[in-house]
């Protein structure tokens, strides 16, 4: 009998054992001096990330107790577990910390998606993390690819501010991009303008009966905030689960070039974003190009003014990079195609 106790106690040892901790290192930016900063940085990240394995394997609810991360960032994660567990695949990450004069930011945390079926089970996706001044998180997100930061900063041609600007318009795409993944409608009527126009190209087929030949051209649809929003609405309803990535950033990204994020010339606090997106869901996918076009006027508050979505593919060929829409094709009085 006490044999068999011990054997059920080692069992349950077994079962209850918690995820080994990751561990976090950091290469701070040049003017994060603060070592105290940085270690609670660390320490941190390396104790979300730890209790994220944890809730992984014991297949439960995220815990905070004794995590030191704002009301926001949990609602965030919170919703994204509902919607697909994920898990850190590296036992030590060690990533750049980068340096913005609200915040400090990790971009590249790598995590596995591990949830029956949605996303994918076992795709990778990279997580960001944002840290207050004093190094609580405030925020995180699914984000772009591992090398967009650097390619930014190469663009800007060294200019810090132009740097940050960039990446905090890219943060809201990561925002809007994980909105998308957990489902977030509130967070949609937020983000898109009263007066956002939405355009939506989709492939006809045009048949010569004469010479018997065929031929596909893009036919465009435009929505208002109300309708887009229904249209969402509706989509999430039916949809389990969705998974929306981003790559090919920018008007040149295609070809590696530095055109990822536009600013007018008409207005200077609208900022045009090109992007290649891969929609993924429960009923249905498509890959595409996206255009957004971001008014800045209330750097806290910014909105999406126009999204337009194209097929990536047209007769058997990649869609042209003249023919993707981008910053001139609208005018930022009535946000019109030209």
């Amino acid at each position: 009998m006490k044999h068999f106790f011990m054997t059920i106690l080692l069992a349950l040892a077994v079962f209850s054992t918690p995820a080994s901790a990751i561990n976090v290192k950091v290469n701070a930016d040049p003017g994060i001096n603060d070592k105290a900063v940085i270690s609670r940085i660390e320490h941190n990240l390396s104790a979300l990330l730890t209790e994220i394995n944890s809730a992984k394997d014991a297949d439960r609810p995220l815990s905070y107790e004794g995590l030191n991360v704002s009301a926001a960032a949990k609602e965030t994660l919170n919703t994204l577990w509902v919607v697909a567990h994920f898990y850190c695949c590296d036992d030590e990450v060690t990533d750049r910390l980068w340096n913005f004069r609200k915040s400090y930011m990790v971009r590249s945390i790598p995590l596995i998606i591990a949830t029956d079926g949605a996303y994918g089970d076992g795709t990778y996706q990279e997580a960001v993390v944002e840290f207050d001044k004093t190094g609580n998180i405030s925020d995180f997100r699914f984000s772009f690819g591992s090398q967009l930061g650097e390619t930014l900063e190469k663009c800007s041609k060294g200019d810090p501010v132009d740097t940050e600007r960039k990446l905090e318009i890219l943060s809201w795409c990561d925002r809007l991009r994980t909105a998308y993944n957990e489902h977030n409608l509130p967070f949609m009527q937020k983000i898109f303008s009263d007066k956002a126009l939405i355009i939506t190209g989709r492939v006809v087929e045009e048949t010569n009966r004469e010479f018997g030949t065929s031929t596909q051209k893009i036919v465009y649809s435009k929505q208002n905030k109300r309708q887009y929003m229904r249209n969402l609405a509706n989509c999430f309803k039916n949809n389990k689960w969705i998974d929306v990535q981003f790559d090919e950033v920018g008007i040149d990204g295609m070809d590696g070039g530095c055109g990822t994020v536009t600013r007018s010339d008409v207005n200077k606090n609208f900022y045009g974003v090109r992007l290649h997106q891969k929609w993924r869901s429960s009923n249905y996918s498509d890959d595409g190009y996206i255009f957004l076009l971001w008014n800045f006027t209330d750097n806290d508050k910014p909105q999406i003014e126009v999204r337009t979505w194209q097929p990536d593919m047209l007769n058997g060929k990649k869609l042209d990079t003249d023919e993707v829409f981008s910053l001139g094709d609208f005018n930022n009085d009535i946000m019109q195609v030209k």
